[in-house]
């Protein structure tokens, strides 16, 4: 059914319709309704209901309908911190409820290993064309002056990202086994609901695939805010990771994003600067983790 026939159906008449980006909210007498394009993989609310999690809005549409019709959950305001904290553990309870394990062969486990060493060649290479391309300039600009300073410190979350992959993949070609959840696909404050319950919403990345790429995403678009520590304590509360699965999730986290350099010279020093960040409190993080374990394997 397209939005018209999907409003007739359920008895729906619109008092008023206000449209927010792709989505357009429909107000009546006494409730809201959000109606978008149908952006959700076939199923994938029946199959969380029956592993017993329902933080979704409530579904009208099937699968088979043109758009998508939803209850419209009014957001309260609470601090960024606390909403943080809470899209964690409601990404941990996501995964709690949805995980199983999975044998795999050899070549599974090559194929993602191989993979990721050619996303670490194409930063390195991206990288180290951008430093020789800067070096010959007479004056720098101040973004490629700052990624020039700090230059060596791209290259070496790079080379301890290839060490946490090695460490992945001597665990994982004897082991073959590896651990699935339902993930979010794209984890970020704006994504979750705060009402009566915690939701979560814009689901179309949503998968069955390794947990942690939840937590990457989550990291990676929330980490002036949130740091990697906090995120591993509330997560593994409920979801404590594997060894293999925190190489690998460590191995994604030091691989650096990419500087737009055809951006103008503001944004591009905001980026850079960011991405200094970024690996600063990242390596930092994974630094006091690996002494934490340390101290308390010596401790045993």
């Amino acid at each position: 059914m397209n939005k018209q026939e999907l409003l007739q159906y359920f008895h729906i008449k619109p008092k008023s319709i206000k449209r927010i980006g792709s989505a357009s909210i429909i107000s009546t007498d006494n409730k809201k309704y959000v109606i978008k394009k149908k952006s959700r993989k076939a199923d994938s609310f029946d199959y969380l209901q029956t592993r017993n999690f329902h933080n979704f809005p409530q579904i009208y549409s099937s699968i088979e309908d043109e758009v998508e019709l939803m209850d419209y959950i009014e957001d309260q305001d609470t601090p960024k911190e606390q909403r943080l904290q809470d899209l964690v553990y409601l990404t941990s309870m996501l995964h709690t409820k949805t995980t199983f394990y999975k044998t795999v062969d050899e070549d599974f486990i090559k194929e993602i290993y191989e993979k990721m060493i050619d996303s670490q060649n194409a930063i390195y290479q991206y990288y180290s064309d951008l430093q020789d391309m800067i070096e010959l300039e007479v004056y720098m600009s101040p973004a490629n002056y700052l990624l020039i300073r700090n230059i060596s410190m791209i290259y070496f979350a790079l080379n301890r990202s290839r060490e946490y992959l090695e460490k992945w993949y001597s665990i994982l070609k004897d082991e073959k086994k590896v651990r699935y959840a339902y993930i979010h696909g794209n984890l970020e404050e704006k994504h979750l609901i705060e009402a009566d319950e915690l939701y979560f919403i814009s689901w179309d990345q949503s998968r069955v695939d390794f947990p942690i790429y939840d937590l990457e995403i989550l990291y990676r678009k929330s980490f002036l805010d949130i740091t990697l520590s906090e995120i591993l304590e509330i997560y593994q509360l409920k979801y404590p990771l594997r060894k293999e699965e925190k190489f690998l999730l460590n191995a994604l986290l030091l691989i650096p994003s990419k500087v737009d350099i055809t951006t103008t010279e503001y944004l591009k020093t905001k980026q850079v600067t960011n991405l200094i960040l970024y690996i600063d409190q990242t390596l930092s993080s994974l630094e006091k983790d690996s002494k934490k374990a340390d101290h308390y394997t010596n401790h045993q």
